[in-house]
């Protein structure tokens, strides 16, 4: 199927949220295999455990509650490791002041968007609008974030192998753009944006920005950074673009979603000093507003760890690796993994879109759930689905089978040439 690369405002199918995909994960069946969110099911690291044994260990010896507010920016030294992880790996040199710990990579990306956006705030371009573009395919709940600060997401379709579609981009920066988040490797598609693409990205967006006069600033959503099938680590726009924050979290590197903690890091040379400076105050004062800190016990022990402290990935690439030659076996569409633990398929030719699909993979008593592919970008990708791969080997499998069972009962041609 050919995806065609334009720019249009994000739509409104449903489900919007990501929450609303955790409730649609519930089934009255009796063995439903879930594939749908990115909720890992292999536990955090030793090493996790081994430092949450020190912090409750020395916590629970002191005279005075370990549990209250704390005044101090960085109480215990994560910002600083953060920092000095980023200036190891990359050439610019980051100030721990102008990291933040947030409750998740969503509440870094909300904090962030609600400095840039905010009409009276730093950022602000003498009234000129707040247009943010996102690649589509994308996280589903980007759409949210823009729009609760005020934004206008644009989303720019990528190319047929989920690349950056430079051309479409640049017809889409124009003088009312004011940012743009770029998240790779990619959720949905697991697709990694090489460095010749992010160089190039750096460059168009630095050529626009004189062509309009205009300050374009960059999100490198950076959440699943440790989660690739190369030897070669992710590529990075911190040392080709500086107006950047960098987002992370160890939601999914270290299978902590449910304890909700992440950072941004301003990079250093976001704008003058003074500019850089006021940047750095209204962020921290958003960050208090949405929230007071992030949870601290997590601070204690991520503290005692390497930032890019990780699980078991060779777990998840052998999961993507039988799912994605089950996938291209049976006639879907869909590109060797990269990234992430997530498939983006488009449909066998035989299905006209999603919601042919789904009552088949939905029938019997082990229902497949996956994700549709419209929430991550709106009809344009109708006949696509995600699948996530961060469960159970066990599931996998089932999952293969079923995709079988399914692709069998129509009868459909399964000559992998065909893709």
């Amino acid at each position: 199927m050919s995806l065609k690369s334009n720019r249009e405002t994000s739509p409104k199918e449903a489900p919007v949220s990501i929450y609303d995909v955790f409730r649609q994960s519930r089934s009255e069946n009796i063995h439903p295999i879930n594939l749908t969110v990115g909720n890992p099911n292999l536990p955090p690291p030793p090493e996790y455990y081994e430092a949450m044994t020190e912090v409750m260990t020395e916590i629970t010896s002191q005279k005075w509650n370990a549990h209250g507010y704390v005044v101090e920016e960085d109480p215990f030294g994560l910002c600083v490791k953060i920092a000095d992880h980023l200036n190891t790996r990359f050439r610019s040199q980051f100030d721990s002041r102008d990291v933040g710990i947030t409750v998740g990579a969503t509440g870094a990306l909300d904090v962030i968007c609600k400095t840039v956006l905010d009409p009276d705030g730093p950022c602000s371009q003498m009234g000129k609008g707040n247009e943010v573009i996102i690649l589509a395919p994308y996280f589903v709940e980007y759409t949210n974030i823009i729009e609760a600060n005020g934004g206008v997401p644009v989303a720019v379709h990528t190319n047929e192998k989920a690349g950056l579609d430079l051309e479409a981009i640049e017809a889409a920066l124009g003088p009312n753009t004011r940012m743009m988040l770029v998240n790779s490797p990619n959720n949905p598609t697991g697709t990694i944006y090489s460095a010749a693409e992010l160089s190039a990205l750096a460059q168009l967006v630095s050529r626009k920005e004189k062509e309009f006069g205009t300050t374009v600033y960059l999100i490198e959503d950076a959440v699943y950074d440790t989660i690739h099938f190369a030897e070669e680590p992710v590529p990075s726009l911190v040392d080709l673009h500086p107006r950047l924050f960098r987002v992370n979290s160890w939601s999914k590197s270290m299978s902590l979603s449910g304890e909700r903690i992440g950072y941004f890091a301003m990079h250093p040379n976001i704008g003058a000093d003074a500019n850089r400076l006021a940047l750095r105050e209204a962020l921290f004062l958003n960050m208090r507003m949405r929230v007071v800190h992030a949870p601290l016990f997590q601070h204690r022990i991520l503290a005692r760890l390497p930032v890019d402290c990780v699980t078991d990935i060779a777990y998840y690439r052998r999961n993507i690796e039988t799912l994605y030659h089950c996938l291209k076996e049976l006639g879907f569409g869909v590109n060797p993994p990269m990234g992430t633990f997530y498939l983006w398929s488009v449909l066998p030719e035989h299905f006209s879109d999603e919601e042919a699909f789904r009552p088949l993979a939905m029938s019997g008593d082990n229902p497949l759930l996956y994700l549709p592919g419209a929430i991550f970008g709106g009809n344009h990708y109708h006949r696509c689905v995600r699948f996530s791969a961060c469960v159970a080997y066990e599931e996998i499998e089932r999952a293969c089978d079923k995709l079988r069972h399914v692709v069998s009962g129509m009868n459909l041609t399964t000559d992998a040439s065909n893709l």
